[in-house]
């Protein structure tokens, strides 16, 4: 049998060429890929998946078009070997990997695929004389569609070279960016050198007299008093070393043996934060104090953090940046964040690394914007008057805690039409936040879904890894955010409605992944 057009050996001497010698995974990846094209239409545009970085990827870029380089190869590293090739426009494919109910009969190629013998002891011309009997026989090749995400070949976007301000070579970025990811840590390649290291010079406590402190200098008595006790440029008096040895001081940094314009102080490292890492609503809350600034918010709203960045900043060694829990409900003049440089000065280079990460705030405070809502209370006991309604009252104040009021409400039976009305008419009126109540656990009589769904709702998650709250539900309709809160809620101190509420009144888009992403800390002990 051949290999695209290759026999055996001739497809041999093509990967001892290109790979260096024969490796025998490359020679199977060849019955691969000539098993999977067989597979497919002739003339059709593929991509290909290979599942594992070893040697099939070399045998796809040999055998057809598809290459990392051009996109049209992916590697997702699932550990298993198997590769897909698929229509590029539809998903639509093939899988191809080892058929493992043959393999007894093929004992080298087992012993090698389940790396049962060492490498050492492998009996390569034994294991290729397999591979050559064996040939497509060896492998399975079933249909498969591929996920969405990977449609469409390579995503390109348009992307310009910008030169770095610190190693100053040019690099490729959508937008625009003063330091390559290199240099600012995002990638990192190459053990760092010392050559930024600061090294200060100290002064003996008895020959500082006269100078000028070089930074704050914190007294501390124990549940009494944390507070500077010499401030940055303070002239040093007799009295001053006094307080200074009871401080445990022997020695101290003074600003005339350490003025050097190479070096960034804690405290212009901490103005140059208080300017840059706060957004929207978060404002600096004075001047530094011990090299440190602190962030308070400006307005009632929900906090939000870039997470990514604000961890790629604290992994500087020299930087820390502290804050409140993303997607945090705050009112106004509450403590958001604070920041800090470690030492006494960074060098320049790595402050310009620092400021590189808040070319755009780091964290903000997204204010409420929807104010009203619309309440439609589900279940037949309940329009029915057979009990009465807690729900209403229970809207009113959880909305009302963020500012916002019932705009309208409606009772409806358990029947999917009477609830898609009520959904299709408040939201023709131009209401953005829906929430209905109750109607969402595995009874027959509990139809919500299917009445949202019936008015068109595009539910985006049926339910939330927040316990209380397992059933709430979240979808849209155009414009409008619609919310499902499972009866529970009454009985319950607080749910993942109670999590979801202040983003959906802060505007915010919230995924099916950011609902996934609730699961830690959703677990609301005391509830």
């Amino acid at each position: 049998m051949t290999i695209r057009g290759y026999s055996f050996d001739g497809y041999v001497d093509e990967v001892k060429a290109f790979h260096g010698h024969v490796a025998p995974g490359m020679v199977a990846g060849g019955f691969m890929v000539e098993l999977a094209l067989s597979s497919l239409p002739e003339g059709g545009l593929f991509d290909a998946v290979s599942e594992t970085r070893a040697c099939i990827p070399d045998a796809v870029q040999l055998l057809t078009p598809c290459t990392v380089g051009n996109g049209w190869l992916k590697i997702v590293p699932t550990g298993r070997f198997a590769l897909a090739l698929y229509d590029k426009h539809t998903g639509e494919g093939v899988r191809v990997a080892p058929d493992y109910g043959v393999l007894d009969r093929w004992p080298q190629f087992k012993a090698w695929l389940l790396k049962l013998v060492p490498k050492t002891e492998q009996d390569t011309p034994a294991l290729l004389n397999e591979i050559r009997e064996g040939g497509v026989s060896l492998f399975t090749c079933e249909p498969v569609s591929l996920d969405p995400s990977f449609l469409g070949g390579k995503k390109k976007n348009v992307s310009h070279i910008h030169r770095c301000s610190l190693c100053g070579e040019g690099f490729r970025a959508v937008e625009a960016a003063e330091i390559c990811p290199a240099c600012s840590g995002e990638a990192t390649l190459y053990v760092q050198n010392n050559e930024d290291e600061v090294r200060l010079t100290s002064t003996a406590l008895e020959e500082a007299v006269g100078g000028h402190a070089l930074h704050d200098m914190t007294l501390i008595v124990p549940r009494k008093q944390k507070g500077p006790a010499i401030v940055k440029g303070q002239r040093i008096t007799d009295a001053d070393v006094e307080v200074l040895k009871n401080m445990g001081k022997n020695r101290i940094y003074l600003e005339e043996q350490n003025h050097r314009e190479s070096l960034v102080h804690e405290n212009d490292v901490a103005i140059a934060f208080g300017d840059t890492l706060g957004g929207e609503g978060a404002a600096v809350a004075g001047p530094p104090k011990e090299g440190k600034v602190e962030f308070r918010a400006e307005h009632d709203g929900l906090f939000y953090v870039d997470t990514q960045r604000v961890n790629r900043l604290n992994a500087m060694a020299d930087v820390i940046l502290s804050t409140i829990h993303s997607c945090t409900p705050v009112s106004k003049g509450e403590l958001l964040a604070g920041t800090r440089a470690v030492p006494l000065f960074l060098s320049r280079s790595e402050f310009t690394r620092c400021m590189a990460l808040a070319h755009t705030p780091l964290f903000h405070v997204a204010p409420y914007i929807i104010r009203e809502a619309g309440i439609i209370i589900t279940g037949t006991e309940v329009y029915e008057g057979r009990i009465k309604d807690g729900f209403l009252p229970y809207a009113e104040t959880i909305l009302g805690t963020y500012g916002a009021t019932v705009a309208t409400s409606a009772f409806v039976p358990d029947e999917p039409s009477r609830l898609a009305a009520e959904v299709t008419r408040m939201a023709g009126e131009g209401v953005k936040l829906i929430i209905t109540t109750g109607g969402l656990s595995v009874d027959p009589d509990d139809v919500t879904q299917k009445g949202l769904e019936k008015a068109g709702v595009c539910v985006s998650s049926s339910r939330s890894p927040v316990l209380p709250g397992a059933m709430t539900l979240l979808g849209t309709l155009g414009e409008t955010t619609v919310v499902g809160v499972p009866a529970g809620a009454l009985a319950s101190k607080k749910t993942a409605f109670d999590l979801l509420l202040p983003r959906l009144l802060a505007g915010m888009e919230v995924t099916p992944d950011d609902v996934y992403a609730m699961g830690v800390g959703g677990l609301l002990v005391g509830a």
